[in-house]
Order: C-alpha cells, then structure tokens, then sequence
C-alpha cells in the first residue's frame, strides 16, 4: 500500500482535491471532496470514494498534470484494496 495509514491515504486526498481545485479543475476536486465526505466505516461508503475516485478519472483526467494524474493512480490503488480487500 502506498500509505502508511487511511489518515495519510485522506490527507493525500484532501491535497489532490486542493491542487485540482486551484488549477481549474473544481468539478474534480469537489467530486473527491464528495467521496471523501461519504466515508462512514462501513465498505459502503470506501465504494462511494471509490466511484467518486474513478467518475473523476474518467471525467477530468485528460486535464490531470501528470503529478495530479500519478498522485490519484496512488488513491484509486489503495482505496480498491480497502474495499475488494486485496
């Protein structure tokens, strides 16, 4: 895993939704505001960020620098193992 800790896994996130709000891509980064709001403990709420993680992939991607592109691959990679537990 990437991360030491989810706190480290959320901080990553609230970092990408910050540098992606504050390069012009704020539909990007409230979508992984949104996901992030969305953790309650339960698995269900690791799918919701998960889907927000990948509806903000598919939607805004090509406009990722290549460090915002990178920084999510990282999320999406240890949010799919939280939740298929792989």
């Amino acid at each position: 895993m990437e991360f030491q800790s989810n706190t480290d896994l959320f901080e990553a996130i609230e970092k990408l939704q910050s540098s992606l709000s504050s390069s012009g891509n704020e539909a990007a980064g409230e979508l992984l505001s949104e996901g992030l709001s969305n953790l309650n403990g339960l698995t269900d709420g690791w799918v919701l960020l998960l889907d927000a993680v990948n509806t903000a992939n598919n939607n805004y991607g090509a406009t990722f620098s290549e460090q915002q592109g990178s920084e999510l691959n990282k999320i999406k990679s240890a949010v799919h193992k939280v939740v298929h537990r792989a």
